[in-house]
């Protein structure tokens, strides 16, 4: 049983209702007195008061306030309350008026030109994410927020870190982020990269096209079944699409394309009719860190692409 959060905190921001809640925190929505306008609150739980999860909270604090991307849930304010004996850390964040992808697809599948300008939103903000030497480590439905003009911001940055960090606030022989959309390194428990997300991203991309998640079962059915074989891409998807999330979701990291790769394949398609006439799509160089030239093959499709893990719908 956790205390109930204050109505108000540091004297401005009033709490008005409970948006949605995680292991660690509960966002709700707030009311900034001083600047007269809506924001998103996160308070962390009093239940999970041990020295690591503050760490953890801070450090979520210092990495969004070092991050600034369109594509991002801003960070505009931080503090602790402490009402009560208990300090708790909150943080203040844009509100951003829509929900999530998660509850989106509840509804079924998007079509498959909005699932091209939401990841090419996503693999945007990724690409200035890991620029910054940072992993977000969490790329999942819950943890998109879908704009009322059609695009995306990603959120929750409560498990990134630093790429290079080698701290205790991930316990050695631990897993961090969810297991339906961790990636295969992730699973073994080898170093985690930019790469990481690229998978996670794929493993979205797909969910949000075809309306079904990719690896299901328990959590821990759902993390090793990845480590035996890759998603099932269904052909029907088109070319352009199965080569591209084919390429996202390598086993090995080192032959997934950059997030700047697939932010530019993906921002070529954004509001190109289906059927259109394409070039073919470029090769997405898993060693570059520049953004390749972009084209449209995603939405009409291309050349014939790998079959590693591809489901052939309708085949024997």
């Amino acid at each position: 049983m956790t205390d109930p959060a204050p109505s108000v905190l540091n004297d401005r921001y009033e709490l008005h209702g409970l948006i949605g809640r995680g292991g660690m925190a509960e966002v709700y929505r707030g009311f900034d007195r001083l600047l007269s306008r809506e924001v998103a609150v996160k308070v962390m739980l009093t239940a999970l008061q041990s020295d690591v999860d503050r760490r953890r909270f801070e450090s979520e604090t210092q990495l969004l306030a070092s991050l600034n991307d369109p594509h991002l849930v801003t960070l505009l304010d931080a503090g602790v309350d402490e009402a009560g004996g208990s300090p708790r850390p909150w943080l203040v964040m844009e509100l951003v008026a829509g929900p999530t992808l998660a509850s989106r697809l509840a509804e079924g599948p998007l079509p498959a030109d909005q699932v091209a300008a939401v990841g090419a939103d996503l693999a945007s903000a990724l690409a200035h994410v890991h620029a910054s030497g940072i992993v977000h480590r969490d790329v999942k439905p819950a943890n998109v927020l879908l704009t009322p003009t059609g695009g995306a911001k990603l959120a929750d940055f409560g498990v990134a870190r630093l790429m290079d960090e080698q701290s205790d606030l991930t316990l050695t022989g631990h897993t961090i982020g969810t297991a339906a959309y961790l990636a295969p390194e992730q699973v073994t428990g080898r170093p985690v990269s930019g790469a990481s997300d690229v998978y996670a991203l794929g493993l979205v991309l797909l969910e949000a096209l075809t309306g079904q998640r990719t690896f299901v079962g328990t959590p821990t059915e759902a993390a090793i079944a990845r480590i035996h074989r890759g998603p099932l891409i269904p052909v029907s998807l088109g070319a352009g699409w199965v080569q591209l999330l084919d390429a996202m979701t390598a086993s090995d990291p080192a032959g997934r394309p950059g997030a700047d790769q697939v932010a530019a394949q993906l921002a070529a398609v954004v509001g190109v009719p289906a059927g259109a006439p394409v070039a073919a799509p470029v090769d997405l160089d898993p060693t570059g860190t520049m953004a390749v030239p972009a084209v449209a093959a995603v939405a009409a499709g291309g050349p014939s692409a790998r079959t590693r893990g591809v489901l052939l719908v309708g085949a024997a």
